[in-house]
């Protein structure tokens, strides 16, 4: 089997040949789990004006919910359709539902492990800087809050948590799709992940910076409509906002497509050919590697 590496655009072009295949699946998905958030995401900060104490308290708690639970169903039935479409087996929008069910509380352990773990290591660095600025002091090197020192030393410790964080992010990309398809949860996706990723690191990384440059300028976007909308709400702005959640909410279901396929060819990278069980054929559907990039037909073997 080859072990060629894709390109970044090999990842995305089989991203889209999917998602056309199954438009409608991905669109009736899409709108019921991503368009929500985005919508509450524009909305969210227009809602922070309360008159109550308990006001203040349960709409940042119920917002927060309401997004934790949309992404995790997101993630859980987009990656199943995906992974599906990608071997042209057949997967039903009640499928995807039901995949939900089975992933659900794997991906919120293996989230809440991922946040533990980051959580930990940015106390522990928080840790270490304080212990550095000492040191400095105690050896006579003058640094007050105010030097450009200081600023500099602010600056290159930030820059080292960034860096760390995301060579995390590089190393546990693949974690959803991992919970997702192997049914692993916990630390196993992050330790699969990471062994995964290797041979793949500059396409898994050229991904990121895509998709951090893409959340960039939606950010910016998001930024100028808030500004806008500060001097009251026109149509004007209603219109921008109802685009920006859904190009929004194309930018997160192709995220989410592309990763998945991603994994896939990490698999096919480690020599791990993947296959796909066709209940009613009663036969194996297997994803072949052809030159440069993957067959977009599908092989079948029969039992």
């Amino acid at each position: 089997m080859s072990t060629h590496s894709p390109s970044l655009w090999t990842i995305l072009s089989e991203t889209s040949h999917i998602i056309r295949a199954h438009f409608r699946q991905f669109l009736a998905l899409s709108l019921l789990f991503i368009f929500p958030i985005s919508i509450l995401t524009f909305i969210y900060p227009f809602l922070l004006h309360p008159t109550s104490f308990n006001t203040q308290l349960f709409i940042p708690l119920i917002y927060g919910f309401l997004v934790l639970f949309s992404s995790l169903c997101a993630t859980a039935s987009l990656t199943y359709t995906t992974f599906h479409g990608f071997y042209g087996t057949p997967v039903t929008f009640l499928s995807s539902l039901k995949s939900i069910l089975v992933s659900f509380l794997p991906l919120l352990a293996t989230l809440l492990v991922v946040q533990l773990i980051v959580g930990l290591l940015v106390l522990v660095f928080a840790l270490l800087m304080l212990l550095a600025y000492n040191g400095l002091l105690s050896v006579g090197f003058e640094m007050d809050y105010d030097s450009k020192y200081f600023l500099v030393f602010v600056i290159l410790m930030g820059a080292l948590l960034v860096g760390l964080l995301v060579y995390l992010q590089l190393e546990w990309s693949l974690s959803n799709a991992i919970v997702v398809v192997e049914s692993k949860w916990g630390f196993a996706p992050l330790k699969r992940s990471s062994y995964l990723v290797k041979g793949m690191r500059r396409v898994v990384f050229s991904m990121i910076v895509l998709v951090g440059s893409v959340v960039g300028l939606f950010s910016m976007w998001y930024s100028s409509l808030l500004a806008s909308a500060g001097g009251g709400i026109s149509w004007w702005v209603v219109a921008q906002m109802v685009v920006y959640a859904g190009l929004l909410t194309m930018v997160s279901l192709y995220s989410m497509a592309a990763n998945t396929v991603l994994f896939v060819y990490c698999k096919m990278s480690h020599g791990e050919l993947v296959f796909e069980i066709d209940e009613e054929l009663g036969g194996v559907y297997a994803r072949l590697p052809a030159g440069d990039g993957m067959v977009s037909s599908v092989v079948y073997a029969a039992q």
